[in-house]
């Protein structure tokens, strides 16, 4: 048990086999980390798109429709949340794609050091999706707490 803990100590790595089986999971997990990261890709660039078209969209509607809204301040709001939303689809897109290149290029040469690098952004996606959704819960308990604390307050 102490040798064990002399090796991880010093940065040495303790072996361990993939077998075929497991390999052919991976691979075929890299194919699909693949084809969701492209079609992320597309999806985050169609969204950024969308936030420089609608501020189009909204005047539009206000011509026609005549909304006592604010166009401008409305157009700006939808485009920048567009445009985040655009970057918060590429971002893990991005990680995917690392993802599934590192890890055929590490079996097709098999190089340790590019299955590792597979292995990190893996890490990265899902340490980016856990920060999000953590982010998300937060938001919500800070506005379910407004809505209860103001709905408890008498004008």
């Amino acid at each position: 048990m102490e040798e064990l803990e002399n090796t991880e100590a010093a940065g040495e790595a303790n072996e361990m086999l993939i077998t075929f089986e497991a390999e052919a999971y991976l691979r075929e997990a890299g194919k699909w980390a693949h084809f969701l990261s492209i079609t992320g890709f597309v999806f985050s660039v169609l969204t950024i798109i969308s936030a420089f078209s609608v501020g189009a969209i909204v005047g539009k509607l206000q011509q026609t429709y005549g909304s006592g809204l604010d166009a401008k301040a409305l157009s700006s709001g939808l485009s920048f949340m567009y445009f985040i939303f655009g970057i918060l689809i590429f971002v893990p897109s991005l990680y995917l794609f690392q993802f599934a290149a590192s890890l055929k290029n590490g079996f097709t040469f098999g190089d340790q050091e590019r299955l590792n690098t597979a292995f990190q952004k893996l890490k990265s996606y899902f340490r980016f999706w856990g920060i999000l959704i953590i982010s998300f819960i937060v938001f919500y308990l800070m506005v379910l707490i407004t809505a209860l604390l103001g709905g408890s307050v008498k004008m």
